[in-house]
């Protein structure tokens, strides 16, 4: 018997922003779109992080191979966060580990336009 594969969205809004491993958007507010292009919003995300550092550092080599400049990706275990320019944009994201329950850990993801 087979059964159906359950998917998560590995790109923000089928665009070229990548959400961190194991994290979904669960709220959006002000999002901007420019065709396919995220040009602005804040996003609450959710999901599992068992370390937020590695979290940051594996988002950091996504963005990268989309094409986006590591401008910061530091943190703990605990906490995290990374800084990631492409031309006029900028996106900033936030990593907390629940210690109790990484499974419900949160993060944010802004995406910002230059000018």
């Amino acid at each position: 018997m087979l059964l159906p594969a359950c998917t998560r969205d590995t790109m923000l809004l089928e665009s070229d922003v990548p959400l961190p491993r194991g994290m979904s958007t669960v709220r959006s507010a002000d999002i901007r779109r420019d065709g396919g292009t995220v040009t602005g919003g804040d996003f609450i995300l959710a999901g599992e992080i068992d370390d937020a550092r590695r979290a940051i550092r594996a988002s950091a080599q996504s963005f990268e191979a989309n094409g986006w400049t590591i401008v910061r990706a530091d943190g703990s275990g605990d906490a995290a966060s990374g800084e990631f320019v492409k031309d006029t944009r900028t996106v900033s994201v936030t990593l907390r580990r629940r210690a109790l329950e990484p499974k419900m850990s949160t993060g944010t993801l802004t995406v910002r336009r230059e000018g």
